[in-house]
């Protein structure tokens, strides 16, 4: 698996964020390698990354100096996508990424584009081919990622890798920000409202993985069969999101599982946390 130096300050824009963030990137610079490495030579038309949250491109963790963000190290892969598709709504983390993401050679033009998710993903989904191979990086801030986009991906051959923030968002304003109001941002979200009762159904220690459990169902309803699962916590252990991994196809499970099997602090597990 491809390993990167560290980014060195450049004087743009650098958002600060937590450490789990490189948690994730982990499993998403080991997933990415496998995926175009083993792609690269079968007959799709092309191999393309979207990233709907992008980012500035480079972090600061918290305490621990600075990191890539998912789009430059999508651009950095050994064998490159055919095409990156990078959408921030953040204009001055726009004007950096693409500053920075033209430092990095690429065998097509990036397409970059700064707007709303939501919005982004017509102009994004126009320029992928029928017949290529697409990951998704899905990284919001918040509940910010509508069902509806998701339906959209759902149209091409598009394994989805989905930072979904059961603990940070959905749990700590469902009672106060999304109950009872309809077509609230948890609905859009899931895109469905079952979620309320199915989570007064259950005792609360299992309120998280309901609201998981009800994505996934949704999910499902778009083709996706294959699921694995991460939790992204804090250091001192506190669930924050899990990742979400979700293909059509069995090889594509059968790939990150590999992947996901070494751990960022370098043990190997052989089952995998739902």
């Amino acid at each position: 698996m491809f390993e990167l130096e560290p980014p060195k300050d450049d004087g743009l824009s650098i958002e600060q964020v937590g450490p789990w963030s490189a948690h994730k990137h982990h499993f998403l610079r080991r997933y990415i390698d496998a995926f175009t490495t083993s792609m690269k030579s079968k007959s799709w038309s092309g191999l393309h990354y979207i990233d709907l949250f992008a980012g500035a491109g480079i972090e600061r963790l918290r305490g621990n100096g600075l990191d890539w963000g998912s789009p430059l190290i999508a651009a950095q892969a050994p064998h490159r996508f055919s095409r990156l598709h990078l959408c921030e709504l953040d204009k001055t983390k726009f004007q950096a990424l693409s500053t920075r993401i033209g430092g990095f050679d690429q065998p097509g033009e990036p397409q970059l584009l700064n707007g709303d998710a939501n919005q982004a993903i017509d102009p994004i989904m126009n320029q992928i081919p029928e017949r290529s191979l697409t990951l998704a990086f899905l990284d919001p801030y918040g509940l910010h990622l509508h069902f509806s986009t998701l339906q959209k991906l759902a149209q091409r051959r598009t394994d989805l890798v989905i930072f979904f923030p059961d603990h940070l968002d959905a749990l700590r304003n469902w009672e106060n920000v999304y109950q009872g109001k309809p077509d609230s941002n948890l609905d859009r979200v899931l895109g469905t409202d079952v979620w309320y009762d199915r989570m007064m159904a259950e005792p609360q220690d299992n309120w998280a993985a309901t609201l998981t459990q009800v994505y996934a169902e949704q999910i499902r309803t778009l083709g996706y069969s294959q699921f694995e699962y991460e939790r992204i916590a804090r250091p001192q252990g506190q669930p924050l999101y899990r990742l979400i991994f979700c293909s059509a196809d069995k090889a594509g499970a059968h790939l990150w599982q590999r992947v996901a099997s070494k751990k960022p602090g370098g043990q190997y597990t052989f089952g995998f946390e739902q």
